[in-house]
């Protein structure tokens, strides 16, 4: 069995899951929860394959719940579930470690298929999100390059404003390392100026704008 537990604030959206997906053979909800807090008071004691994460929560941002999760529990493969299929949300889902992307609008038999194909190991893409992508033209702007999770901590500090001594003691590294961090980002993001770096990091939703 697929263990799942399923983290939307919307009763529909659970319940409704919660009993089509009762009738699968291979899958099995096993809890739900309405908030950040909930699921990370859940996860601990709920042996889950499968999360189902909405990314619209009331008490924080399912994106970033969503790299939380994967840190502490990478062996979780998560489906994220949302009413937009924006190309850059769907970029920033996935790039904090999720396997999947589909519309709360998507037929059940859709997420079904998701939550067998991302189990396996696959990513899936629902078909709004594929048309996100396909009627996005490519832009490098958009794109989001292979970042490490030192390097997201040393690009929220940069935003704000503090210098690579003051990130260096919150991050408990030398200063060097935390500019080791600040040239490899200014080259990913093929930049030459911090200001650069951080607007091109604000578009394609690693920071906040």
């Amino acid at each position: 069995m697929i263990r799942t537990v399923i983290c939307d604030d919307h009763p529909v959206i659970t319940q409704g899951l919660t009993s089509y997906l009762f009738e699968h053979e291979q899958i099995e909800v096993i809890g739900a929860a309405a908030s950040a807090q909930t699921l990370r008071e859940l996860l601990p004691v709920a042996e889950t394959d499968v999360l189902l994460l909405d990314i619209q929560l009331p008490d924080g941002s399912g994106i970033e719940l969503c790299g939380e999760v994967k840190r502490n529990y990478p062996h979780i493969q998560i489906l994220g579930l949302s009413n937009l299929d924006d190309r850059n949300v769907i970029l920033r889902m996935l790039n904090e470690g999720a396997s999947g992307y589909v519309l709360k609008s998507a037929p059940m038999e859709e997420i079904v298929k998701a939550i067998l194909n991302i189990y396996d190991g696959g990513v899936y893409l629902g078909e709004h999100a594929q048309k996100s992508f396909a009627s996005s033209k490519p832009d490098v702007s958009e794109e989001i390059p292979p970042v490490t999770r030192r390097e997201k901590e040393v690009l929220r500090y940069l935003a704000q404003g503090l210098s690579s001594t003051e990130i260096a003691e919150k991050m408990f590294v030398s200063p060097l390392t935390v500019d080791t961090h600040r040239r490899n980002l200014l080259q990913k993001f093929n930049v030459n100026k911090t200001v650069n770096l951080l607007q091109k990091a604000k578009d394609v939703g690693l920071i906040d704008g």
